[in-house]
């Protein structure tokens, strides 16, 4: 019901105001706290309440099964940790006021460490009205399990605290975190739209690089090796899947410079050829490295369609 202001007497207005200003003011600190970047951000909330249920679904399932017996066994205990004990990196753009729900993109990192975004892809996030968060201790020493289990564990985090749009939901990484965000989010779709894999690649077919191409350090040069499928388990299951999955997006990034660059390169059409929705994004003279911002932007952009 609305009552006009002015048909109030002055002491009621006067405490309308006074009541406004201190709702304000404390609206503004608690946003104060809520935005922002924060190295060390406690992870508050588990994705499942009990560790086999991350490895729920018809498609992790059989991923288990086609994998050496042992793997269940260490999948599980390698989410068997406790949530209290874990963090991650969090950036929160300062244009969130929760008047409307942000996105979320979650990074997983190929070190031990997870990170803060540069200042220009601060921006980029900002832009696309993203809360970014990188857990910590998801790199490439840590088993698929473990990387996937503080994934979504930040992302429950995240969606605990602050108003999301469960729609706009993102994994990436550069590298190993690249590929790893691949497979969280082909094996557990339901937590995001799409998967950002910067500098790795994942092939859904056999590739034999017919050139001579860099190798990672200084090993020299290598030509005519074949490299696998990521998931080999679903071949035969393309065209079902590539319709269950509609809705995803799936990105690759990856340029000259860096020795990834022939099956990173090859992953984008594979995966268009099998019915997905993914797309190659060239970076001219890029090496093994995160995306430059523009790129950034432009792979957020597109997803976002």
């Amino acid at each position: 019901y609305k009552w006009p202001l002015e048909k109030l007497i002055d002491d009621d207005r006067a405490f309308l105001k006074t009541w406004k200003e201190a709702y304000e003011a404390s609206r503004a600190e608690r946003l104060a706290k809520l935005r922002g970047a924060f190295p060390q951000h406690a992870l508050t909330h588990r994705a499942y309440p009990q560790p086999k249920e991350y490895l729920g679904g018809e498609l992790f399932q059989s991923y288990l099964k086609r994998t050496v017996p042992e793997y269940t066994t260490d999948s599980l205990e390698g989410l068997a940790y406790d949530i209290r004990a874990q963090s991650a990196a969090l950036f929160v753009p300062p244009n969130y006021d929760e008047s409307e729900p942000f996105g979320v993109y979650v990074e997983v990192t190929a070190g031990k460490r997870g990170h803060l975004p540069r200042r220009d892809e601060a921006a980029v996030y900002q832009k696309h009205k993203l809360i970014y968060i990188s857990p910590h201790g998801a790199g490439n020493s840590a088993i698929l399990s473990y990387r996937m289990g503080l994934a979504l564990d930040a992302l429950a985090t995240v969606k605990a605290a602050y108003h999301i749009d469960s729609k706009r939901c993102y994994v990436g990484g550069v590298s190993g975190g690249g590929i790893s965000s691949t497979m969280i989010c082909f094996l557990r779709p339901e937590h995001f739209r799409g998967a950002v894999n910067v500098v790795r690649g994942a092939l859904l077919e056999p590739y034999t690089i017919e050139k001579s191409v860099k190798v990672s350090g200084d090993r020299g040069y290598k030509e005519g090796q074949t490299y696998p499928p990521f998931l080999p388990h679903v071949k035969d299951r393309h065209v079902t899947l590539s319709r269950r999955y509609q809705d995803k997006r799936w990105a690759f990034v990856s340029g000259e410079e860096d020795y990834n660059y022939e099956f990173a390169k090859a992953s984008g059409p594979q995966w268009t050829k099998h019915g997905y929705r993914a797309k190659y994004f060239h970076v001219p003279g890029m090496g093994h490295s995160a995306a430059p911002s523009e790129t950034l932007d432009a792979v957020l952009t597109w997803m976002q369609r």
